[in-house]
């Protein structure tokens, strides 16, 4: 099983027990038939990586702004015989991702007269947040293999730095949206009570969904598929949205026989017990799945794992939840998830985000 095809299958596993822009061909005239165009330092410096609101941004331009916010070893990094490692990396396509969104809320931030200097304290407490439930489940494992370790400043300064080379960016997302979204007070009564009323499947509900996936991204470096086998990725999804009934009657039977996610695919693609805001799946997918009507089927959706069409099966109502003093917080920091959401993929929409990676 590819490496990509791992981690979907054990989240999916799990589960068990934005709408694909039109790809241009002209974009890339000098395409190739190879599978992927393998990145290399330095001869690759200048080769884009994203694009957002028109502009191409390239490697250097993305390793750059790791140096500047999060590592500064980063350039002397790739300079060593250990940095095509972090280039042949599943998480190269990771920070990419991450990288463009960064770019786009920052854009949404100044359209709203907030620059970088007045929300450092938030984007530290991102990373200070994320840190420390890092740094936590460290710990736990450390533990639970049998050897436990000793937390001394050094080890935890060591630990911080690896953190942010490979989680900072993460962490910069979030302290974004912090920023631009912040936290609902547990006294906005009647705001949290209309969120709540709008939204009631959402406190105890889960859908069960089946879905479809194509392998657009290299299984090993999760980097977009180029030449002849992105043309091929593409081609099975024409054929496959030929091949699913208007009525989506036949849309297991077609997850069973095409859909490269081989764990679900036995299953008809079934993927069950999805709550709204659900970590174990990509945010798009939950996204998506709880927009349908049970039976409809969805247009192409892009995650970092491939290309998905799902089919929403039915919801369940597991527990009633009545609004209460009890569950404030929880409503607010629904709501909160909620508008943070809509803020990502809003700003990748109005922004033109685009992965060229």
């Amino acid at each position: 099983m590819t490496h990509t095809r791992r981690l979907l299958a054990l989240t999916c596993a799990a589960l068990a027990a934005a709408a694909v822009p039109a790809q241009d061909e002209a974009a890339e005239p000098q395409e190739r038939a190879a599978v992927t165009q393998k990145l290399s330092w330095p001869d690759d410096r200048d080769r884009p990586v994203c694009r957002v609101a028109g502009t191409e941004y390239t490697l250097l331009d993305l390793l750059q702004h790791i140096a500047n916010r999060h590592e500064p070893r980063m350039l002397a990094l790739m300079e060593l015989p250990t940095g095509a490692a972090y280039l042949q990396h599943p998480r190269m396509a990771s920070w990419v991702r991450q990288f463009a969104d960064v770019i786009a809320l920052e854009s949404e931030a100044r359209s709203r007269g907030i620059g970088y200097q007045d929300v450092e304290d938030t984007l530290g407490n991102a990373l200070k947040k994320g840190f420390e439930q890092h740094l936590e489940g460290y710990v736990e494992r450390r533990a639970r293999s049998g050897s436990p370790v000793e937390l001394t400043q050094e080890r935890i300064n060591l630990l911080l730095a690896d953190y942010q080379r490979d989680f900072g960016l993460e962490c910069e997302v979030r302290g974004w949206l912090d920023a631009l979204v912040p936290a609902v007070s547990t006294e906005e009564t009647q705001r949290l009570r209309n969120f709540y009323d709008e939204h009631p499947q959402w406190f105890g509900g889960v859908v069960t969904i089946s879905q479809i996936m194509i392998e657009h991204r290299d299984p090993q470096t999760l980097e977009l598929l180029t030449g002849d086998a992105r043309r091929e990725a593409y081609s099975k999804l024409a054929d496959i949205e030929a091949r699913i009934a208007p009525d989506g009657s036949n849309f297991e039977e077609v997850a069973r026989l095409l859909s490269d996610d081989e764990r679900t695919a036995r299953n008809g693609g079934r993927m069950s017990g999805i709550a709204r805001f659900d970590d174990r799946l990509p945010a798009v997918l939950c996204r998506t799945a709880w927009r349908l009507r049970d039976g409809q089927v969805s247009p192409p959706v892009e995650s970092a794992f491939g290309i998905h069409i799902l089919k929403r099966i039915s919801y369940k109502h597991r527990y009633y939840v009545v609004f209460s003093d009890a569950i404030r917080g929880e409503v607010a920091d629904t709501l909160r998830r909620s508008e943070q959401e809509d803020m990502l993929f809003g700003a990748r929409e109005r922004r033109g985000v685009q992965l060229l990676y």
